[in-house]
């Protein structure tokens, strides 16, 4: 019996790990009209980073902009940084999260320890702590300098920098899924 209550505890553990939140926010019915087959060259605004950036800040960032100019051209738009008829404004907010529970008398019964005045209460405790990295693309007409579309997306990073690209690679996947829809 122990062994099955340790074993589900340990099942709903990952699969609350694994269920972060991954989908693309898009503002509805605001850029259903959007076709980025309308523009034929794009360009990144100027990154401004945090005052202390991270060890890795430069590269992630410069991976992120290889990944979208990658999804760009594949959808026929070439990078021109003279003239582009789409800008890219990336915005990007890194958060400590903890993750919670909620006690119960199945997993956390109540200990009488000859106390007179204790009490079982429900509450919320810590469980794991992590990153949660947002991402918010904006893609700007260069003429009217006016958001054509705006997609954000929020992740559970990774512990290891050694995943990062690849989730960022995931994030980036979402977000043209989403343009292309």
């Amino acid at each position: 019996m122990k062994n099955s209550r340790i074993i589900l505890l340990f099942l709903v553990v990952i699969f609350a790990a694994c269920s972060g939140k991954k989908y693309v926010t898009v503002p509805k019915g605001i850029y259903d009209g959007f076709d980025l087959t309308e523009y034929k060259s794009f360009d990144f605004f100027e990154m401004k980073g945090p005052d202390e950036p991270g060890p890795n800040f430069k590269e992630n960032i410069q991976y992120l902009q290889d990944a979208i100019t990658k999804k760009m051209e594949e959808r026929g738009l070439k990078r021109d940084s003279s003239n582009p008829e789409l800008k890219i404004n990336l915005g990007i907010r890194v958060q400590d999260k903890v993750q919670t529970r909620e006690t119960n008398l199945a997993t956390d019964p109540f200990m009488y320890t000859g106390q007179r005045n204790y009490t079982w209460s429900v509450r919320e405790i810590p469980v794991n702590t992590y990153k949660e990295g947002s991402l918010t693309m904006h893609l700007v007409d260069n003429e009217s300098n006016e958001a054509v579309w705006i997609g954000t997306i929020d992740r559970a990073l990774p512990n290891k920098e050694k995943n990062l690209p690849a989730t960022i690679q995931s994030a980036v996947d979402l977000l043209f899924a989403k343009i292309d829809n």
